[in-house]
């Protein structure tokens, strides 16, 4: 293939929603060389670490995708000294929601790209093994951009305002020449979370746990465990329920242990490790150059060089910007035998004359290195956690004592005492949604878990928004589409407000 044709494919397949330059800007070791393009095993993986390259970004899975949803909520408020980058987010102004759409299609028609190179013959001399693993992971990596699409722009099914069900455009196709652009309209929100269902399915059928070195490349439990989550949002429970078990069941992933931890120990070990964490499925792989300064997660979330005392007195200059710190009522609703607030979180502090703040010390730095760690993106507490709403919602006397036993599991290891079998179901469903939202502090899921039960998002006093709570049907709820992508493309309709 001549070199400037490889060009206009890729650059054609980011042409609608992202542009050229961000092809021409590629870091060489994950491009394509264009006398290897798609028809070798070489060049569909380099074009695979791109896509893992894209989600490890700091808009996206690297930093904003974890940020953003708790300071959207009610999980973390900023400091009264700030550098100001993530004011307009805490105080919900219009746009400020988690977006990501250029980026998401941009991955999408990468993943349309391998399985077309897969399904027609366009791959030679791969192996059944390795074209199962391209395809598999590109079918997981499509339906996690466009349930990040969907989170972000559209209504879950059921969810909807005023009846807008649309949801965002769905594309398959692999896009190489100019008569393969599409400016599509969008699709109804039932017929993507259908498109997404589908392609997870598949990748199940296709992918294994044993394929990949480590947990910084995805498998079949993570595509599992995405399904889980799928199926909850959906009110999907006995689907939700088989997932997720399956999951629970796995107890290796890419040749390494993957465990719930049940004791306290153990869950405060698992912060602490570097790679390949006991409860991970799947991680964001950093080394320590990514994670200097704003990208990294524990300069946002944590105070260090800690202080040497809560006056902050004798303490070093301070590296990383603390800016956000855990919103009191937020810290008030962990108990004080709870090793999630005993360990995992640090305070009282004092910066810059604001005293009483605590900071979240799940991102603490592997060996002393500053901001050295993986982002965890699955793991498997979160699907238990996924498991015990689903039988709580389900509400019969069997489904509900299922929920009291995989509750308890999240209860006993952070130190509380198990909810004995005879609580009542209201208030097993209401101990489910208080975990969770203890547990998965800080780990990106506040915002999404709030906008998919259709509740009203509060907001925490003594922060920087004025407003008790972001109604249900407020615009901000879902995010503007770019104007970019709404000008080139007159078939795109807005969302509601904008």
């Amino acid at each position: 293939m001549k070199k400037n044709n490889y060009f206009k494919i890729v650059c054609l397949s980011a042409l609608v929603f992202a542009g050229c330059e961000k092809i021409l800007l590629t870091d060489p070791a994950q491009s394509i060389p264009p006398e290897v393009a798609l028809t070798t095993t070489s060049g569909v993986s380099a074009l695979l670490n791109a896509i893992y390259t894209d989600y490890g970004t700091g808009g996206n899975l690297g930093r904003d995708r974890i940020l953003l949803p708790d300071i959207l909520a009610d999980n973390v408020i900023n400091t009264s000294s700030n550098n100001n980058s993530y004011r307009n987010p805490e105080s919900n102004q219009p746009g400020t929601t988690v977006g990501n759409w250029s980026q998401n299609y941009n991955i999408i028609l990468k993943t349309n790209l391998i399985i077309d190179a897969v399904d027609n013959g366009i791959l030679i001399g791969a192996t059944t093994a390795q074209s199962n693993l391209f395809k598999g992971e590109a079918l997981f990596f499509r339906s996690l951009s466009y349930f990040q699409l969907m989170t972000s722009y559209a209504y879950i099914p059921g969810n909807e305002v005023n009846n807008f069900n649309l949801g965002v455009p769905i594309i398959t196709k692999p896009t190489k020449t100019l008569s393969d652009v599409e400016f599509p309209e969008r699709n109804t929100n039932v017929e993507v979370y259908n498109l997404i269902k589908a392609d997870l399915t598949a990748a199940i059928l296709i992918l294994n746990n044993t394929a990949r070195p480590d947990k910084a490349y995805v498998s079949r439990a993570v595509a599992q465990a995405l399904l889980s989550k799928v199926h909850l949002y959906l009110k999907e429970y006995d689907a939700t329920i088989a997932t997720a078990t399956d999951v629970i069941n796995t107890t290796t992933v890419n040749t390494k242990s993957t465990v719930i931890t049940r004791t306290g120990t153990e869950l405060v070990n698992m912060w602490r490790t570097y790679k390949d964490k006991s409860e991970s499925l799947w991680q964001i792989s950093k080394n320590q150059p990514d994670n200097f300064g704003t990208a990294s997660l524990q300069s946002w979330f944590s105070i260090y060089p800690r202080p040497a005392n809560s006056g902050n007195t004798g303490n070093p200059a301070r590296v990383s910007f603390a800016d956000l710190r855990i919103a009191p009522l937020l810290y008030d609703l962990y108990s004080n035998v709870d090793i999630r607030k005993t360990t995992l979180i640090e305070g009282p502090f004092t910066k810059l004359g604001q005293g009483g703040l605590y900071f979240s010390n799940k991102y603490s730095g592997t060996g002393g290195i500053p901001g050295l760690d993986d982002i965890v993106v699955f793991r498997t507490s979160e699907v238990l956690l996924n498991r015990a709403e689903a039988f709580a919602r389900k509400g019969d006397a069997a489904s509900n004592l299922n929920a009291i036993t995989d509750i308890n599991i999240i209860r006993v290891r952070s130190g509380l005492i198990a909810l004995p079998p005879f609580t009542t179901n209201a208030a097993v469903l209401a101990e489910v949604l208080l975990q969770r939202r203890l547990e998965l502090a800080f780990e990106g899921d506040r915002w999404f878990d709030l906008v998919r039960r259709r509740v009203n998002v509060p907001k925490q006093p003594g922060g920087l928004s004025s407003e008790q709570f972001i109604s249900f049907d407020d615009r901000r709820i879902l995010a503007q589409i770019p104007i970019a992508q709404t000008d080139v493309n007159p078939k795109l309709v807005q969302n509601p407000g904008y």
